[in-house]
């Protein structure tokens, strides 16, 4: 920088430094100013309406510690900076350390806008690295931000993910509340795209909360108004709620044609995470038919596994493979696998939502019972019953049968029936 400031436009910019530096380190203008320029000109020198000298800058950068250079315009806020920053860090774990420190940084402009977008992207790194408590708590404080920057599509997309979010931790009334404000504000903003995803949490969170009348009914009133125009990606997920809801009604066939539908849409490079999910999907979803085709489920989960070699899977991603891949060989009769890979997920893995925790304590039982404790069995029980008294008639029957089958001998055909039991 030159020994004086000259222009207005460089006045301005030097102004806006000198008041941001002097406020991140929490001192006064008569505290910057000190014994040797006064605050008065300090004040003139913020607004822009005067240059500093070359004695005047040397006492700024020794009081604020900081050399010339700091004083440079800037090639954008640190917000801004932060999130151009992470676009080349895609989902590495470092992408959540950069834009947290940019948060804790003072702000230098109040453009909330900017602050939701960065919060955004990072909530979506939490929920990527299975960090669910900051995420929740993070969402919560995108919800209060984008009211009060008023935006209908930010507002929208903040109660959106966090009804999505509070399904899977299991807060159904609040999260139904916030699923159908969603829904409510999407309609008014006339924007189909945020329509859809918002309709597509509700109905998920009316199936699981057992208002599976009402789920059916949105979802096929929404796969009839797919239409060419309609982007893949939610094309894919409107097929793969619809698979969701017809399975917990008990229509195997009609889950069964809907999950092949969304798996057959072209998604591949385009979206490798959503191509992994979808696997994943579809895994669960077979182990969970009556009766369960464990065939198609190994053959996604084997999909899904070859795909950890040429992608990076998100550590949320490699736990849910884990556990369908310990529900697998448990149904396969492989019970030393599945007591592996059961302790390799921990007590609680993160990132799990609640009920493929519930599903893991029931498997866990299972896998004690086929090793002869018989305390297993009531602990069983207890948790069907606290299903079924909480409403999740579906979860609840699956609790049963898993139930009755690990109390059933054995049959001659691996396929069909379970692992070896007392």
């Amino acid at each position: 920088m030159s020994s004086q400031v000259h222009h207005t436009s460089d006045q301005l910019q030097f102004g806006r430094r000198l008041r941001a530096l002097r406020l991140a380190r929490g001192m006064s203008q008569a505290e910057l100013a000190g014994t040797e320029i006064s605050a008065t000109y300090l004040s003139r020198l913020e607004s822009g309406a005067r240059p500093p000298t070359e004695r005047v800058l040397s006492h700024l950068c020794d009081q604020l510690g900081v050399t010339p250079a700091a004083f440079q315009p800037s090639t954008g806020s640190t917000l801004a900076r932060a999130l151009a920053t992470v676009t080349t860090l895609g989902e590495a774990p470092e992408a959540a350390s950069v834009l947290e420190e940019a948060l804790q940084q003072p702000s230098e402009d109040d453009d909330l806008a900017l602050r939701w977008q960065v919060q955004w992207v990072l909530a979506r790194a939490y929920h990527t690295q299975g960090r669910s408590a900051e995420e929740f708590r993070l969402l919560e404080e995108l919800t209060e931000l984008s009211d009060e920057i008023g935006l209908p599509e930010l507002r929208v997309r903040s109660r959106t993910q966090l009804a999505r979010r509070e399904r899977s931790a299991g807060n159904l009334v609040s999260s139904l509340a916030r699923a159908g404000d969603a829904v409510s504000l999407a309609e008014s903003l006339g924007h189909p795209h945020h329509l859809m995803e918002a309709t597509l949490v509700l109905i998920s969170v009316e199936a699981e909360s057992g208002r599976l009348a009402e789920a059916r009914a949105r979802a096929d009133q929404l796969l009839e108004s797919l239409g060419d125009h309609v982007p893949v990606k939610a094309r894919v997920e409107a097929l793969w709620t619809a698979a969701t809801v017809r399975g917990r009604q008990g229509e195997s066939q009609a889950a069964i044609e809907a999950m092949q539908a969304a798996i057959a849409q072209p998604v591949g490079s385009e979206d490798p995470t959503l191509w992994l999910r979808l696997r994943l999907a579809a895994a669960s979803l077979y182990l969970q038919l009556d009766p369960r085709d464990t065939e198609r489920a190994r053959q996604h989960l084997d999909e899904a596994g070859s795909a950890v070699e040429l992608i990076s899977m998100p550590p949320l991603h490699q736990r849910e493979l884990r556990f369908l891949q310990c529900q697998l060989a448990y149904y396969e009769g492989r019970l030393d696998t599945a007591r592996d890979l059961s302790e390799q997920l921990g007590e609680r893995p993160e990132g799990l939502g609640r009920r493929d925790l519930v599903r893991l304590q029931l498997l866990r039982h299972r896998i004690a019972i086929s090793g002869g404790d018989l305390t297993a069995v009531s602990q069983m029980k207890s948790l069907a019953t606290r299903a079924q008294q909480s409403g999740d008639a579906d979860l609840a029957a699956e609790a049963w049968r898993g139930l009755v089958e690990s109390l059933t001998p054995p049959t001659d055909d691996p396929d069909h029936g379970s692992p070896d039991r007392l």
